[in-house]
C-alpha cells in the first residue's frame, strides 16, 4: 500500500504506470496542460517531473516536487527514496496502470471469458479493473517487472537520499 499521492507530468508516462502498479494513487497530466494548471492540480499530491523550470515554479508555489531523471529505473529509485514508495508489487493494493482505479483480485471463474484459453488454463488469480475492465495475470510480464524492481532497489541503495534504508522498500 502506498500512502503518497502523485501528479506525474506528461514527460514521465511510464513512471506513472509503475507507480500505479506499486499501489500509488497517481494522476497523469495531459501533455497539453499549462504549467499553471498543473500546479493548481497538484493540491495534496507530490508533483513528479523532468522539467527543471516546472520544479522551480512548483517550489515557488509551495508544491512538493520530485525531480526525476529520464531513465525509468533511476526515476523509480529517486521517487522511492524521496517519497517512501515501497518497491514491491502487492496485488491487493495495485492500481490499474491505465486508469488509476484500485484493482480487484479475482479467481478464474469471475474473469471475463474473452481471455486466451491458455491463460485461463494456466492461471488461477487475476487482477481486474472495475472501471476500464482491463485484466492482468501473473505471467512473464509480471516476472520481468520483478526483475526491474530488483535493479531499481540496487540503484536506490546508492542514492544519497536513501540513507541506508532497508532493501525491501
Amino acid at each position: 500500500m502506498c500512502d503518497a499521492k502523485f501528479l506525474v507530468d506528461s514527460m514521465s508516462g511510464k513512471l506513472a504506470k509503475w507507480l500505479r502498479i506499486l499501489g500509488c494513487d497517481t494522476e497523469y497530466v495531459n501533455p497539453k496542460e499549462e504549467d499553471s494548471l498543473i500546479l493548481r492540480s497538484s493540491t495534496g499530491r507530490i508533483l513528479i517531473t523532468r522539467d527543471r523550470e516546472l520544479v522551480k515554479r512548483a517550489i515557488n508555489h509551495g508544491v512538493r516536487v520530485i525531480y526525476v531523471p529520464e531513465q525509468l529505473e533511476e526515476a523509480l529509485a529517486v521517487v522511492s527514496a524521496g517519497a517512501g514508495v515501497k518497491l514491491r508489487i502487492d496485488p491487493g493494493g495495485s492500481r490499474c496502470p491505465f486508469c488509476n482505479t484500485k484493482l480487484d483480485v479475482v479467481r478464474r471463474p469471475r474473469v471475463p471469458r474473452e481471455l486466451p484459453k491458455e491463460v485461463l488454463h494456466s492461471h488461477t488469480r487475476f487482477l481486474v479493473c472495475p472501471s476500464c475492465k482491463s485484466v492482468f495475470w501473473f505471467g512473464s510480464h509480471y516476472w520481468n517487472m520483478l526483475k526491474t524492481l530488483s535493479e531499481v532497489k540496487k540503484k536506490r541503495r546508492i542514492l544519497p537520499l536513501s540513507g541506508g534504508t532497508r532493501d525491501d522498500r
